[in-house]
C-alpha cells in the first residue's frame, strides 16, 4: 500500500477526533491560541470549529502513543499528518482539500450547504448532545416535528450500551456531569490506546486495530451535536465514511494527473466507484446434503459458518489489497454482503473483476458451484452523495446487485469443474470424504485426528471441524499469508483463496506484523462482563456455541435415553475437552424433571430461523427524505448488524435462568439469525428476542421481524433443518409478515403472546394434585381443534360440500366431552367449577381455530 493513501486514510479518520478529545485532553490556552488561526475558521469576529483545533492538539500531545512515522518528514507527500488531519475547515493544500472535500461529502452537504456549515456557530451546550437513534423515526412520515423520544447513553460500546434509552433518563441534566462522562469515556480511551499492539511494527496492521477502538469509544458520539442538524450520525461512522472518500479522492486524482485544488472541488466528475460484493448459496454451503459427520456435526456446521464469514471478509480484503485502500474503504459490511468506496480508475475496475475471477475459481474448486460471489459495480460523482441525490444512487446500486444475481456463474466456468473422477484415490479407507459426501478424501490427511474413527476426510472437512473445534476454545484469531511461518497442524490445510491462512496464536505476533506476513489479528470473543477486547481488532463474527463444562457432568438429562456405560465414559471424554456439545446433548436438555425423579418431555431440537421484515426498503426508503446520506446508511447497518452479532450472542452465553445456554449459533449478522436449541427453550427465546428487539429499534412499530420454528429429532439431517426452518420462515412472511410460525401455524406476534397465556392456564390444569383434565382430554381437545380450524378454513372459502359439514359439530361434541369427562371425582361446587374453567376453551376455539395447538401442543410435548 502506497504510503501516501494511508495517511490519508488515517488523517481523514482522525479529522474530528477533537470532538472526542476537547473535554479529556488537557489543551493549554497558549496551544490553542497559538494554533486558532491555522485550524479553524473566523466568522462573526470569532473563530469557529474549535474541534479542529482540538484534533491537532491529539496529534501533538499524545505523540508517544501513535505510530512514529506520523511524525516523519518523508512519509507521504508533502503536508504533515497533524495538518492534514485538522486542517478539513480551513484547507490549504490540495492534500488538505481532499479531506475536506471527503468531510462534506460524507455529511450529504452539497457545496453551499457545507460552505454554510463552515459558517455555522455551535450552541453553548452543545456537548450534552447525545446521539440520537435512527431506528425511531425509520419509516414514520408522520412526525412533522422532528421530537426524539430515544437516545444512546454516551458509554464504550456493549452488550448493553448499543440499546437506546429514554432521552429523559440519558441526557444529564447538569453540565458538569455530561462533561464528566466525555472525560471518563476519553480517559478509557487514552488507556487502551497506548495498549494497542503493532503500533511500530506494521501501520497498516495498527490502523485496524485503531479503527476498532475507535468504534467501541465513539459509536455513541454524535458527528454532529450543533446547529439544524440532527445527531443520529455517530462520529465513528463519519469518521469512517470521510477516510474511505479521501482514499478514494486521492487515488482518483492521482491517477488523473489532477491534485490540484480546482479539481479537487470539482463535483461533476465520476471520481468514485461503489463496489458491492455478495455470496450466494451460503445456507445450500453451511446446511450442504450428504456425509454423515455424527458427533462431529455440531463442530462441522459451526465451522462451515465460520468459513463462510471468513470468506467475505477475506474476499473485502483482497479487494482493498488490490485497489491500494485501507480497512476504512468499507463502508457496509454484514451477513456476506459489503460495499466498498474505491476510486474510479482502471486499475480499480481491473481488481474487481481479477479478484471476482479468482475468487470464483477457488468456490468453484471447493464447493462445485454451491458457493460463488459476484461484484456489482456504479460510478459516481460527489454531487450523487447529496442528500437529494444520494438515495438515488443507492437504488441504483441495488438493481444492479439484484441483476447480478441471475449471473452467479458465468457461463463460460459452467463446465469448470474437470477432473472429478480422477481425483479420487481408491486406496484409501474412504475414498469419498464421508463428512461431505462430495469431494475426495485427501491422502495426506488419512488418519488425521479430525478424522476420528471415519479415518478418511478432505482437505475442506478437516479445516471445518479444525475451525469448529477451536473457535469454542480460542478468542484471538490470526489471519497471515499463504506463506507465513506457522509451526504444526493448528492452521488450515487449504488457504482461503490461496493466499490466506488462518491460526488460532496467541501473543503479540510482533515479528510477523513487522514481515508483513501477519495480515490482520482479530479478537471474536466479548468477556462475561460484556468487555470488547481493545488491544487488537474486535471482529464479530464468532457467535455462540454451547460447550460442556465441569457441572453438566450431573446433568442426569444428558444420558436419558442411552444410560450404558460406554455413554457415560463418553460423556465424560467430552466435558473434559470442553468441546462443543452434540446435537443429542442438546435435545436432551429439553427434557423437565418429573415428580418420580425421572424426566419427562420431547427430547427435541428446536430451529429458529428469523429475518428484519422488509430490509432492503427500509435501507432505502426508512431514512426521511433529506436525510439519506451515506454516513447514516453506515450508521443505520452497523446497528442492525450488531442486535445479532454483539447482542445476540452474548445474551445466550451469560443467560442464567431460561436455559438459552444451551441454544447454538448456526449464523445471526445483518438483519437475521439461525439458531439450535432445546426445541421449548427455543419457542421462550423467539418470544425473548422479539420484546428485546423491538426495545433496540426504540418500539418502532414499523420495524420488527418474523420467525419460523420447527423441531427435530437430533439425528435428523442437518440439510433438513434448513430446509423446514426456511419454510416455516417464508410462510410467516407469505401470510403478512411480523408473524411467527409453529407447528406449520403462522400468528402475528401479538396473538403468539396471547397463545402463550392459554397454554400457561392450560398447564394449571394438570398440574399434580390438582388436575382438573387428564391427558385423554387434552387429546380430545386437539382433535376439536383440528375441526374448528376446518370449520374457519370452509368460511374463508365461502362454500361447503357434504364431506366438509362434519366438522362443523365440533361445538356439540366439545360441550359433550366436557360435562362427561370432567371433574368427575370432584365434590359439591368443585365439579362445575372446573367444567366452567375448562368450557373457556369454547372461546378459544371459536377465536383461534387450528392456530390453538400452538398452544396444545406445548403442553403435550412438555409433558409427554
Amino acid at each position: 500500500m502506497e504510503d501516501t493513501v494511508l495517511k490519508v486514510a488515517i488523517a481523514g479518520f482522525m479529522h474530528d477526533i477533537g470532538k472526542f478529545a476537547e473535554l479529556g485532553l488537557n489543551v493549554s490556552n497558549e496551544f490553542l491560541n497559538n494554533n486558532a488561526d491555522l485550524y479553524q475558521p473566523f466568522y462573526n469576529e470569532r473563530y469557529t470549529h474549535k474541534h479542529a483545533v482540538y484534533t491537532a492538539a491529539f496529534i501533538d500531545h499524545i505523540e508517544k502513543l501513535l505510530p512514529d512515522v506520523f511524525n516523519k518528514a518523508n512519509w507521504g507527500l508533502d503536508d504533515t499528518f497533524i495538518n492534514l488531519a485538522a486542517g478539513h475547515h480551513k484547507p490549504q493544500t490540495p492534500l488538505q482539500w481532499i479531506i475536506a472535500m471527503a468531510d462534506r461529502i460524507s455529511s450529504g452537504f452539497d457545496r453551499t450547504g457545507f460552505d454554510e456549515y463552515n459558517k455555522a456557530i455551535a450552541f453553548q451546550d452543545y456537548q450534552k448532545t447525545r446521539l440520537l437513534s435512527l431506528f425511531e423515526g425509520l419509516l414514520d412520515e408522520t412526525d412533522k416535528t422532528g421530537n426524539h423520544r430515544f437516545c444512546y447513553p454516551l458509554k464504550a460500546l456493549s452488550p448493553k450500551s448499543i440499546f437506546p434509552g429514554l432521552k429523559s433518563e440519558i441526557e444529564p441534566a447538569k453540565a458538569e456531569e455530561w462533561k464528566e462522562e466525555y472525560r471518563l469515556l476519553f480517559k478509557q480511551f487514552i488507556y487502551n490506546l497506548e495498549r494497542l499492539l503493532h503500533r511500530n511494527e506494521n501501520v497498516g496492521l495498527w490502523f485496524e486495530h485503531f479503527d476498532s477502538l475507535m468504534m467501541i469509544y465513539t459509536s455513541a458520539i454524535p458527528a454532529a451535536r450543533a446547529g439544524k442538524v440532527v445527531p443520529d450520525v455517530s462520529l465513528y461512522d463519519h469518521s469512517r465514511i470521510t477516510s474511505a472518500l479521501a482514499s478514494a479522492l486521492y487515488l482518483y486524482h492521482t491517477d488523473r494527473g489532477s491534485l490540484d485544488v480546482d479539481a479537487i472541488t470539482s463535483t461533476g466528475e465520476k471520481k468514485f466507484l461503489l463496489v458491492t460484493g455478495d455470496f450466494y448459496g451460503i445456507q445450500s454451503f453451511i446446511f450442504s446434503k450428504g456425509g454423515e459427520a455424527g458427533r462431529n456435526r455440531s463442530k462441522i456446521l459451526r465451522g462451515r459458518s465460520f468459513a463462510v464469514s471468513l470468506f467475505s471478509e477475506l474476499a473485502c480484503d483482497m479487494l482493498l489489497r488490490k485497489t491500494g485502500l485501507t480497512c476504512t474503504s468499507v463502508a457496509l459490511n454484514a451477513a456476506g454482503k459489503f460495499t466498498i468506496i474505491a476510486p474510479n480508475t482502471e486499475a480499480a475496475s481491473n481488481a474487481v473483476q481479477s479478484c471476482e475471477e479468482k475468487i470464483n475459481n477457488w468456490l468453484l474448486d471447493i464447493s462445485y458451484g454451491e458457493l460463488s460471489m459476484g461484484f456489482s459495480t456504479i460510478e459516481a460523482s460527489p454531487s450523487d452523495f447529496t442528500t437529494n441525490e444520494f438515495e438515488d444512487l443507492w437504488d441504483r446500486l441495488g438493481a444492479i446487485c439484484e441483476e447480478k444475481k441471475y449471473a452467479k456463474i458465468p457461463i463460460d466456468n459452467l463446465g469448470a469443474v474437470s477432473g472429478y473422477l480422477d481425483s479420487f484415490r481408491n486406496d484409501l479407507k474412504r475414498p469419498l470424504c464421508p463428512f461431505c459426501g462430495k469431494r475426495p478424501s485427501d491422502p495426506t490427511l488419512e488418519g488425521e485426528e479430525n478424522a476420528g474413527d471415519k479415518v478418511s476426510i478432505c482437505r475442506i472437512c478437516r479445516d471445518h471441524i479444525f475451525l469448529g473445534k477451536n473457535l469454542v476454545k480460542e478468542n484471538r484469531l490470526a489471519i497471515t499469508t499463504a506463506e507465513a511461518d506457522i509451526k504444526g497442524n493448528d492452521k488450515l490445510t487449504e488457504p482461503i483463496f490461496g493466499e490466506y491462512q488462518v491460526a488460532f496464536i496467541g501473543g503479540g505476533l510482533k515479528e510477523m506484523a513487522r514481515t508483513g506476513s501477519l495480515l490482520k489479528y482479530w479478537d471474536t470473543g466479548i468477556d462475561p462482563d460484556g468487555n470488547i477486547p481493545k488491544d487488537v481488532t474486535a471482529k464479530f463474527i464468532g457467535g455462540y456455541v454451547p460447550v460442556f463444562e465441569e457441572a453438566d457432568l450431573k446433568e442426569e438429562r444428558y444420558l436419558v435415553g442411552n444410560k450404558s456405560e460406554d455413554k457415560h465414559l463418553e460423556l465424560i471424554e467430552q466435558i473434559k475437552e470442553g468441546g462443543p456439545k452434540t446435537f443429542e446433548h442438546i435435545a436432551n436438555a429439553a427434557l423437565n424433571p418429573a415428580d418420580n425423579g425421572s424426566w419427562r418431555g420431547l427430547q427435541a431440537l428446536g430451529v429458529l430461523k428469523a429475518d428484519v421484515d422488509n430490509l432492503g426498503y427500509i435501507m432505502s426508503c426508512g431514512i426521511k427524505k433529506g436525510q439519506f446520506t451515506i454516513s447514516r446508511l453506515a450508521t443505520l447497518s452497523r446497528q442492525m448488524n450488531m442486535f445479532f452479532t454483539v447482542y445476540l450472542p452474548y445474551m445466550l452465553k451469560t443467560d442464567k435462568k431460561n436455559g438459552f445456554r444451551e441454544v447454538y449459533t448456526v449464523f445471526a449478522g445483518g438483519d437475521d439469525l439461525f439458531l439450535i436449541g432445546p426445541w421449548n427453550r427455543t419457542i421462550d427465546l423467539a418470544v425473548y428476542l422479539k420484546d428485546r428487539f423491538a426495545e433496540y429499534v426504540c418500539h418502532n412499530k414499523e420495524v420488527h421481524f418474523s420467525a419460523g420454528i420447527s423441531l427435530h429429532n437430533p439425528h435428523t439431517p442437518i440439510s433438513k433443518f434448513a430446509e423446514t426452518a426456511e419454510s416455516s420462515l417464508e410462510k410467516a412472511k407469505e401470510e403478512g409478515r411480523n408473524r411467527v410460525t409453529l407447528f406449520s401455524e403462522t400468528v402475528l406476534w401479538d396473538e403468539f403472546m396471547a397463545l402463550a397465556e392459554i397454554k400457561n392456564t392450560i398447564k394449571t390444569w394438570i398440574e399434580p394434585g390438582e388436575a382438573i383434565v387428564g391427558s385423554s382430554y387434552l387429546y380430545r381437545l386437539n382433535t376439536f381443534i383440528k375441526m374448528a380450524g376446518k370449520e374457519q378454513e370452509i368460511k374463508k372459502a365461502g362454500a361447503i360440500s357434504i364431506d366438509d359439514m362434519e366438522c362443523l359439530k365440533w361445538r356439540a361434541l366439545f360441550s359433550y366431552s366436557t360435562q362427561r369427562n370432567i371433574g368427575k371425582g370432584l365434590k359439591d361446587g368443585k365439579r362445575e367449577d372446573a367444567i366452567q374453567e375448562i368450557s373457556r376453551s369454547a372461546k378459544w376455539l371459536e377465536d383461534y381455530g387450528s392456530k390453538l395447538k400452538i398452544a396444545l401442543w406445548d403442553v403435550l410435548y412438555n409433558k409427554r
